[in-house]
């Protein structure tokens, strides 16, 4: 969509008035649009912090009208009758082989039908109305399907069970509802503000929420262990404790410092290493601890300390994830480049720690419960879900960030790191102090998970991408190739 265009719709929001687009098919610069247009509701009605719960409950709502559309298209394609249970049987079987999860399949057959989708916001003096509409009227086997998912997910409370009641649904959809219903519970918004509705030729799905509403705190057993957790977690060495404060002191003595490092074998390793790693680009390599000192200079080692004793302590205490760590290490570098790229090189450095540290909450969410980990990672890839965060607050009741950011508090980190840990994957609610540091993490933290094929470009906020004079997804790819050649280029 042209950015007159854009340009019309955020000034309408801006206004209070009611927004509608319409489309015949979802692709990324629709859901980039549909991403903004929701923000900047909330945003406009101080409610950011349910972004993810909005997002993820319209997406499913789009992708079930696209589906709806796609699979009545399909039908007519292949002479079969929808309403026949002999011919819809088989027309289903087909569907579900050829183009569920791949609807580019029949793309153009769809742009050229008669099915469209209708998004529209509105609001009023009480609630925010979002409406997906498509005209495709459901199917009594359809809307049975969406009545008995209803029922589970009111009928439990424990989302463990209402995922074991559902997975494996014949359609692939049943998920979805119980998760809305999920979602509603968690924002303390009741179930009745989520209504499908169809007279047979149009469906209506529509979302009311509050504008004052106050979230439920999910208790489970799972998120008392994890505070037990974090509660049980060591605080930093005396010795350590001591280095830092050295390194924050105005009269602060190299040698005394260097002296101090050496007597701890795997600190002086640790100091060694990150000095001549591609995060501290400098000429040559150096094997004595004072150098390396010198090398990097105070900020740089204060980071290092930090950073270093964090992990071993996590690692004493839980398994190694070295996959972490790596995940870690590149998202530090990326953010240190974008840093400098930008010219915001005073804060290349705490960028550069706050990556190296904002998924520690993930170590010890990984150690607590590795079933409930993997099965919301597999919800999120299905269900494109943006960011893990919000399926772990509706089923354990805490995220990975706020695990990170309760042990960031305990370790007494600078405020910076500690807010960079909690809001890696909700930027847009940071405050104006902390944005640059926060935004800089976020999309060093999207572009490696773009590469492992968990996030997508069209998940970036756009606000986070016009922060960096980015307003298209080609600027967006362009940005990350310059990143991981970067990358490719130091680490050799």
């Amino acid at each position: 969509m042209a950015n007159e265009q854009k340009k019309i719709i955020y000034d309408k929001i801006n206004a209070g008035e009611p927004v509608k687009i319409s489309f015949k098919y979802i692709s990324d610069d629709i859901l980039i649009l549909v991403n903004s247009i929701i923000a900047r509701v909330l945003a406009k009605y101080d409610l950011l912090y349910i972004l993810h719960s909005a997002l993820t409950i319209v997406r499913e709502l789009l992708v079930n009208a696209l589906k709806a559309n796609a699979k009545r298209v399909f039908f007519i394609k292949n002479g079969l009758d929808i309403t026949n249970s002999e011919e819809y049987l088989k027309g289903l079987s087909l569907f579900k082989e050829h183009i569920i999860g791949d609807f580019d399949f029949i793309r153009q057959d769809i742009l050229s039908s008669e099915y469209s989708i209708l998004f529209s916001v509105s609001a009023d003096d009480e609630n925010i109305n979002f409406v997906v509409k498509n005209n495709a009227g459901l199917l009594e086997s359809e809307r049975s399907r969406i009545n008995k998912r209803f029922a589970i997910a009111l009928q439990n409370e424990n989302f463990g069970d209402i995922y074991a009641q559902i997975e494996g649904d014949n359609e692939g959809a049943g998920l979805g509802i119980a998760l809305i219903v999920m979602f509603l519970k968690s924002m303390g918004i009741p179930s009745e503000f989520f209504r499908i509705k169809s007279d047979g030729n149009v469906t209506v799905s529509s979302l009311t929420i509050p504008r004052q509403i106050k979230p439920v705190e999910i208790v489970s057993r799972i998120k008392t262990r994890i505070l037990l957790e974090v509660k049980g977690i060591p605080t930093f060495p005396e010795n350590v404790t001591e280095l830092i404060e050295m390194c924050l002191s105005p009269e602060a003595d190299i040698n005394i410092i260097a002296d101090k490092i050496k007597r701890d074998v795997a600190l002086s390793s640790d100091v060694i290493k990150l000095a001549n790693s591609a995060g501290f680009v400098t000429i040559g390599k150096t094997e004595d601890v004072q150098k390396a000192i010198v090398k990097i200079g105070l900020k740089n080692l204060y980071s290092v300390l930090i950073a270093s004793t964090a992990r071993k302590i996590l690692e004493t205490r839980y398994s190694r994830f070295e996959e972490i760590w790596e995940h870690c290490a590149k998202v530090a570098f990326y953010s240190k480049a974008l840093a400098m790229k930008y010219k915001l090189n005073s804060m290349a450095e705490n960028v550069y720690m706050a990556g190296l540290l904002h998924d520690i909450g993930s170590v010890i969410f990984l150690s607590v419960d590795m079933k409930s980990v993997r099965r919301i990672a597999d919800i999120v890839k299905n269900h494109e879900i943006i960011t893990t965060n919000i399926m772990e607050e509706i089923s354990i009741g805490i995220s990975h960030s706020e695990i990170g950011y309760l042990v960031s508090k305990k370790w007494n980190f600078p405020d910076y790191l500690s807010v960079a840990i909690k809001f890696h994957h909700s930027p847009l609610v940071v405050e104006d102090e902390f944005k640059d540091i926060v935004y800089i993490v976020y999309l060093a933290n999207a572009f490696t998970l773009i590469e492992k094929r968990t996030f997508y470009y069209h998940y970036i906020e756009e606000d986070i991408l016009a922060r960096f004079n980015i307003y298209d997804l080609d600027g967006a790819t362009s940005l990350h190739k310059y990143l991981m050649k970067e990358f490719e280029n130091r680490t050799r």
